[in-house]
Parts: structure tokens; sequence; C-alpha cells
């Protein structure tokens, strides 16, 4: 380097002794100069960030080694108590408990074979072993299977025969074994114990090692001293002699100035510290990066005395070719990716000008990344609200434009998982492309589809359903995919906008009334004022008590009794008359009202309830719930007090909540559902077959009753798929020991079809539709069926 130096200063003498008047000359000189700084501040810069990047890369590879052995561990014991427990399900596994010890080894050993596990054992009710398996020589492809000598012996750590699965580290004779033990049940009582395990070995060391090129081991400490269980030590020439040919102890007061190592604790093991240990030499970390150092070095020094040599040669040309550089430059500025450079024949100007098309190119890929992420969606790679603009402004034709909603879609991603969830939308994706029309994704779950020169609403509407109708299965769930759509037409000339907002609020009428589809029209735009009109008053009217509730049948099929009611609550509105609860129960959910307005039903259908008993009439009904109430304790707690007193109106009143609350088992909803049960407040399943729940989901949780939706009943004789669907689930409801009640019937051969399929209840307007209080009573007078009455 020193050398490179004086020739550079002996040089700038030499150039100096020449006229400095000329452009050449103090480009020359000025080129020299310029380029000994660059090259001295670049050197110091390379020597400094390579010794910061040498501890960097230390630190990272260290980490990420300890990151994968972490990794590795987790997995195994992931994958050990996955499978412990999965075949503590196995019912021929539980038959095997009571049988000899031979069978129930050869059991064992099927088992343990799956897996690969070095160690299994079963034991007994009573914390004895009934089956012990070791592998012999687990490291050798020809293993050898044994009986352990425990046998017969109650297990020498009951503490870790638990009702919930344990993963430990257990010590057998010179080995240790990373165990996990899961509890067999039969019924709610734990029968037994199954266990199965690796052992820590110099092939889980190696196995490790590979995967981190790090030296892996697995030790016991304890009173200063370290014992290696099993190790793979890189420098050491076999897996079989590395603990012999180690230095390494992580114990060693100076060990970390000659090897980079991590502990990761993994237990303790009778009294001893059990820990996993990666460690490699520093000189075989750092010896890369100093290489990578001197060859950077080495070609800092090339280039510069090559830069030296040739920069008068290069001053001579470099004006010409400049302005065509700087001209070049400017296109690029102005978005012009397809000019071309010409700069002659020199070689080093041409592989600049070559740089500068790659930097055109790369600016040009670039821009196309941004602009297709700022047109087209991340997950379904279709165009977006921002293409959507793009289009509208070459059409002039008139359209049919339709956006549709995922009906249920966040239920799907809270109860299954996002990943799911994505599933369906890629799903639904892919049916709708088969239309082969113009497609869009303009929000998450939220589609547009446009129909060109297309006026026929009803055929578009039933040409979507009918691709998003058929059930989708995906990891054996199978999801009956529905959505709401909303349509508006429009001319030519579009305004974006306009259509979105028009499209978007014929969607959101569609979605509150469960809908399929919705046209717009300008009146939805003053149903949006009149919304916002029933949100400021919603609270009121509860406290003004505008509600009433009226009440629809319950009819036993086999008795044509009349044995109950649903409750159904109206908004009496002082100005918009009579207002169903599809208009306001959203609202009420939305603004926090909705506790208020089920107790407030509650009360009502109470009130009802001694009225009709004081006229002899004994009737059954049924108040609907939301899910949203379920998750407030304070609500629960009040139904309790109001049902489960000594007037015992719980055997009364019946709670019907929709299937969603049902699926989360784990939510503060279904804490309250088994809570409510517990009371002996009946409750039902309210309409079934909407959401994403199956009946193997309900089958642990405490109902009585499950109403089928009314979906699946209205053209129930026209549809065999319903008929189908209706009577699976009629003989599963009924293998649950759930009574049936159909919602929706609206015809005597709908009502034949469900008696002879052995459904017990149905309610409709072909037996009557929901009446007040007054006309009901005059209804039950009237009606030709009967009804259950008080006897005294």
């Amino acid at each position: 380097m020193i050398l490179i130096l004086s020739k550079t200063i002996n040089q700038v003498k030499i150039k100096q002794m020449m006229p400095l008047n000329s452009l050449k000359s103090r480009i020359t000189l000025l080129f020299i100069l310029l380029l000994i700084a660059v090259q001295a501040v670049s050197f110091i810069a390379t020597h400094s960030s390579n010794e910061r990047l040498e501890n960097q890369q230390l630190k990272s590879q260290l980490t990420q080694a300890e990151t994968l052995l972490k990794n590795e561990i987790k997995k195994s014991n992931y994958y050990l108590t996955a499978f412990a427990v999965t075949v503590a399900k196995d019912y021929g596994l539980k038959q095997m408990l009571g049988e000899d010890t031979r069978s129930l080894l050869v059991a064992l050993n099927n088992h343990r074979q799956r897996i690969d596990a070095d160690i299994s054992f079963a034991f007994n009710q009573q914390r004895v072993v009934i089956g012990e398996l070791l592998v012999k020589e687990p490291n050798e492809k020809n293993k050898k299977i044994t009986m352990g000598e425990q046998i017969n012996t109650e297990f020498s750590h009951p503490q870790w025969l638990t009702n919930e699965p344990v993963s430990v580290y257990y010590q057998l004779n010179e080995s240790v074994y990373q165990l996990v033990i899961a509890p067999i049940n039969s019924g709610d009582m734990v029968v037994g114990h199954i266990a199965f395990g690796y052992l820590i070995n110099d092939r889980l060391a190696r196995t490790i090692s590979d995967s981190t090129d790090f030296s892996v081991g697995f030790g016991l400490s304890g009173n200063s001293t370290w014992h290696w269980l099993a190790l793979h030590d890189t420098e050491a020439e076999t897996t079989n002699s590395s603990i012999e040919q180690t230095d390494f102890s992580p114990l060693l007061s100076n060990i970390s100035q000659t090897y980079m190592f991590a502990n990761h604790p993994l237990g303790t093991v009778d009294g001893l510290k059990l820990s996993a240990t990666t460690f490699q030499l520093r000189s075989n970390l750092t010896a890369a990066i100093k290489k990578d150092g001197s060859q950077i070095l080495l070609l800092i020094s090339i280039t510069m005395l090559l830069s030296l040599l040739g920069a008068y040669i290069i001053a001579i040309s470099l004006t010409a070719p400049l302005r065509q550089l700087v001209l070049f430059s400017s296109n690029i500025a102005k978005g012009d990716y397809h000019s071309k450079i010409t700069v002659g024949s020199t070689e080093e100007l041409n592989k600049l000008a070559l740089q500068f098309e790659k930097m055109q190119q790369a600016i040009k890929d670039r821009e196309d990344a941004i602009t297709k992420q700022a047109y087209q969606d991340s997950l379904t790679q279709l165009p977006n609200r921002n293409q959507f603009h793009r289009d509208m402004m070459d059409i002039g034709h008139p359209f049919l434009l339709c956006q549709l909603s995922i009906r249920r879609l966040a239920n799907i991603n809270d109860t299954l998982g996002h990943d799911v969830g994505d599933q369906v939308i890629l799903e639904v994706t892919k049916r709708l492309k088969t239309l082969e029309i113009p497609l869009y994704q303009v929000s998450g779950n939220v589609l547009l589809l446009r129909w060109d020169n297309e006026t026929n609403i009803k055929l578009c509407v039933n040409q979507i359903n009918s691709v998003i109708e058929p059930i989708f299965s995906y990891q054996n769930i199978a999801l009956h995919l529905q959505i709401n759509i909303g349509l508006t037409e429009s001319e030519g000339s579009p305004q974006a906008d306009q259509l979105l907002k028009e499209v978007d609020s014929a969607m959101q009428i569609s979605k509150r009334k469960n809908l399929l589809y919705q046209l717009y029209n300008r009146q939805i735009d003053f149903n949006t004022l009149d919304r916002l009109q029933l949100i400021n008053r919603l609270k009121s009217a509860i406290e003004n008590d505008e509600f009433t509730l009226h009440y629809q049948p319950k009819l036993n099929l086999k008795t044509s009794t009349v044995e109950g009611v649903e409750a159904l609550v109206r908004w009496e509105h002082p100005v918009n008359g009579l207002i169903h609860p599809d208009t306001f129960i959203h609202i009420a959910e939305q603004t926090g009202q909705m506790n208020a307005l089920s107790l407030w039903g509650i009360d009502k259908a109470i009130e009802q309830y001694f009225i009709w008993q004081a006229k002899g009439i004994k009737l059954q009904i049924a108040v609907n719930i939301s899910p949203q109430n379920l998750l407030n304790e304070n609500f629960c707690n009040l139904l309790i007090n109001k049902l489960c007193g000594s007037e015992k109106l719980h055997q009364a009143i019946t709670l019907e909540i929709t299937e969603d609350a049902f699926l989360d088992h784990s939510s503060k909803a279904a804490e309250n559902i088994t809570l409510l049960r517990n009371k002996g407040i009946y409750l039902s399943i309210d309409d079934y077959g909407t959401g994403y729940s199956t009946l193997a989901q309900l089958r642990n949780l405490p109902v009585e009753e499950l109403k089928i939706d009314r979906c699946f009943i209205q053209n129930l004789t026209q549809h065999g798929v319903d008929q189908l669907i209706v009577s699976s689930t009629i003989k599963l409801a009924h293998r649950l020991n759930l009574t049936v009640v159909a919602e929706g019937v609206e015809d005597q051969q709908t009502q034949e079809w469900l008696i002879e399929q052995g459904c017990e209840k149905a309610q409709g307007y072909f037996i009557s539709r929901p009446l007040s209080a007054r006309d009901f009573d005059s209804w039950l007078t009237k009606s030709s069926y009967s009804c259950n009455y008080i006897t005294s």
C-alpha cells in the first residue's frame, strides 16, 4: 500500500509540471486527488466495517444456531406430545390396559414404531408400570427392542402422572430421555397413562449440528462439574469419539476467548441441570470474514492502481460521454425507460453506460412492482379498487356492477384461523373467475363483478350464487359458503366513487336484512338517514317501552299440539310504525344496547307466561338472546336470578342462541352457556346451518334442542339437496339426543315430509305467522290444533 501511495505522489508531481490551463490536465489532476481521497476513506471505512461485521456475524451465527437448537427441541417435544395425546385416545389401547402384558407390549410397540420412539411406557390407574419397551443401540439401523426392568413396579416419579400431558426429562441408568406422558381417559376418569420418548444421544446432537454448522451437545452440570450425555463436535473426526476428543466445556472460565457458545437450559434430571449447548471455534467463524477483508483490501489496491494509470487517458475522452450520461439520466428522471446510450468504444465508459442501462431497468422493474402492488391485491392477485377506478375511465357502455361479501368470514377467522379464512377468499375468487367477467377485490372479503351490457339482474345473481353455493371442503371441514350481494346499474360514463358508494350501500342492506341480493335505489340513501335516526332513538325506545313481543306457535308434529311459542320482538315506532328486528338488532349490537333489549324481552315473556297461566294455558316460551349477551357475566347472573327462583321459570322459558356462540369452546360465551345449563335453563341452537359449525362440534355442548334454519326448509320439496341435508341433520341430532325444530314450514307437503323424517316440532307461516298476544289468543281458540291446559 505504501509503495502504491509513493508512486501516486510521484505521478502527481509529474502532472503538476504539466500546464493546468487545459480541461484535460485539470480533470486528470482532480481525478487523481479525488481518487486518492476516496480510496483512503474507503479503506478506513471498510476496515472499520469489517471489524463491526465480524462481531455482528459472530453474534448472528450464534443466535441462529441457538434458535435452531431451541426450535428442534420444541418440535420434538410438540411431536411427542401430539402423538402421546392421540395414542391415549385410542380405544383399542384402552382395552389393552386390562389384557395380558404380552398383548399390551405388542400394541405399545406398534405405536412406538410409528414415531420411532426410543422408550415407551404404559401405566395403570395405580401408577404401576404395566408396559415398558427400550430400544437398544438406537444409533444403529437394526434396532433391538427389549422389555424394561420396571414392569409390575410402581413408577419412580408418580408426580408426573397427572390429568394433563406432561413433558419431562427422564434418566434411566446412564441415559436421559425426552419423555412425554399423557393421561388415558375413560369418560371423566383417568384409567392410566401412556408415555413415549426419544433418547438424548449422539444421533440427536448430530441432527441438530448438521442444520446449524455448530457443534451441539447435551450435558448435566452440578457442583461445578460437567458431564456430557451426547455430543457432536464438528472438529472431531467421528461422532462416536466426539466426547473424548473435544476440548470444550461450558464451565471453563476462559473458554469464551476460544469458543463462541450458548447454553439452553432444558430442565433438571435427578438434581442435576440438563442443558443443550451449541459452540464453535472463534477462528472458524471469523476465518471467512478475515479472508473477505484481505480480498477487499487487495481489490481496493488493484482498483486504485489501475484507476491512476488510466486517469489521463480517461480524461481525454470523458467530456463528450459525460454529456451523454447526463442526458440519459435526465431521460430516466422523466420516466423514459426505453432510451439507449452510446459513449464510443471506450471499455470503461461502455461499462458505465451498461450500468446506467441496468440501473434504468432496475428502476423500471421496481416501478412495475410498485404499480402492481398499487393496482393488484396481494392475496388473490385480482385487480383492486385503484384498478377499478382506472378501468372506469375507458368504459362508455352500460353495465351492471355487483359487490359481494362473504358471510361470516370473521367467524371463520376467529374460530378456524385466518389461514382458513384466506383459503375461503381464494376459493370464492376461483369460482367467480369461471364466470369470465371483470372481477376486482376492493377489500379483504369484498369483491366486485362487472356485467357489461347486461340488465337481467336475477340471471346475474343466479349465476353468481350457482358457482358459490357448492360445499367447500378444507382440511376435513365442510363450509357452506354464503354471500350477500349489492347491485347497481350504470348507463355508461360512470363515476367510480359514486358507483362504489351505491353498490356498497345496497350490499349493506342485503347483509342487514339477510338477503341474497339488493339492488340500489335512491331510497336506500334515505334509509341510511333513517338508520341513523334509529341509532339515536334506540336507547330511549327501550326505556319508554316502545317494543312489543309477537308470538309464533311451535307445533308438536306427532300430536298436532301447540306446546310452545317463539317470542319475536317488534319496535312500535311512533313515526315509522311497526319495525321488524332485522332493522334494529344490528343497531342494538353495535351500540351496546343488546343486554338491555334482551332483558326487556325476557321480562315481557315472563309477564305473558303468567297471563297465559292465569287463563289455564300451558305454553313454553322461547326467547332469542344474542351471542354478545353471553360475553357479559352480569347478564347471565341476572338471567339465573330471574329464571331459577322459587317460581321455577326456567322450566317455562327457553333461550334460543345462534350456533356461532357455540363454536369457540374456550371463550367466555361457552363458559356462560355451561353455567346457564347447569342451573337448569333450557337452551336451543337457533338458525342451525347458516354458520360454519358442524354437529360434531356441538356434540359436547349443553343444549337440548336444535332448530334447522328456514333456508333449508322453505324450498324443501323442490330441492333434493335440501332434503338430504335436513334428513341427515335430523338423524344425527337424534343420535345426540337433541330435539329438532324445523323453521319456515310454509305448506302441507313440507310438514308431512318432516313428520315422515321424525322431526319433533315445526313452526312457520303454514301453521301461523307471528301474532300479538291478543291475536294469538284468538288464533288459539279458532285453531284446529290442540293446546296443553293446566289441570287442577
